[in-house]
């Protein structure tokens, strides 16, 4: 295991960017180290990807230096460890909605004492042949990444007591899921999901842990850090049809 320069930026509240992967294509993980990402979000609950895809991606995220994390499809302990025994450095661990989500997430990703993640001779272990195994369970224990993705109406109400578990490291806001929280799915512009967000975001600020956002087509990643963000986050997807619009606009001109 290499030390995570992710949690030392979240820990310093500094400015951070994301790209979310949902390809099974190992050169985007490259490309996002080499373009200067902090880390690469693996989607594994959104899209196709399998755990051997993301297996292929953490390593080609470590190959240039870019923090692997993975977003779980589940917040169950079982389904956690098989992508933290692949290597990731941290989940994204969605539907937490209340203090016990949190603790039950932490818990599947940290070893004892801090949790109760099974240990075994995997890659994130460097299957045994590294350093003795004490060393790395409390190296993994400082160096892993817990985020919560906020994306309930419930979750709005109970942010502060999730962000005050001992293990998160800050959360993301999911503005589509809450769209559907309060009954207006899709409509992320709707004032009930932007008065839900602010209402996360300021009570997420006053917690004093990170809080994330997604960069939609259009915005600016400066509009979400001047009103507290910390942690922007963009897809791939996007990235490429926002350059493929310009090149293909260029063309028509």
């Amino acid at each position: 295991m290499y030390r995570n320069s992710l949690k030392d930026k979240l820990k310093n509240n500094e400015r951070i960017k994301g790209c979310i992967i949902q390809a099974a294509l190992p050169a985007l993980a490259e490309i996002c180290g080499l373009c200067g990402f902090d880390f690469a979000f693996i989607d594994a609950e959104h899209g196709p990807l399998s755990e051997g895809d993301c297996e292929n991606l953490v390593r080609a995220a470590e190959v240039r230096g870019i923090v692997p994390i993975i977003r779980v499809p589940q917040n169950i302990p079982e389904v956690i460890l098989r992508y933290m025994d692949i290597g990731a450095m941290g989940i994204i661990a969605p539907g937490i909605n209340c203090r016990e989500d949190a603790e039950a997430a932490v818990r599947a990703v940290k070893y004892h004492p801090f949790g109760e993640r099974g240990l075994s001779a995997t890659r994130s272990s460097e299957y045994g042949l590294g350093k003795p195994i004490a060393e790395y369970v409390a190296e993994a224990n400082n160096e892993t990444v817990v985020l919560a993705v906020i994306e309930s109406q419930k979750a709005v109400e109970n942010i502060m007591e999730i962000l005050s578990v001992e293990g998160i490291d800050g959360v993301l806001i999911g503005t589509s899921d809450l769209s559907q929280s309060l009954g207006i799915a899709g409509q992320t512009n709707h004032p009930k999901v932007l008065e839900a967000f602010n209402k996360a975001l300021d009570l997420g600020l006053k917690a004093g842990k990170p809080i994330g956002a997604v960069v939609r087509a259009g915005e600016s990643p400066e509009k979400y850090f001047n009103i507290g963000v910390n942690i922007v986050l963009i897809s791939a997807y996007s990235l490429l049809a926002s350059a493929a619009k310009m090149f293909i606009n260029s063309c028509r001109k």
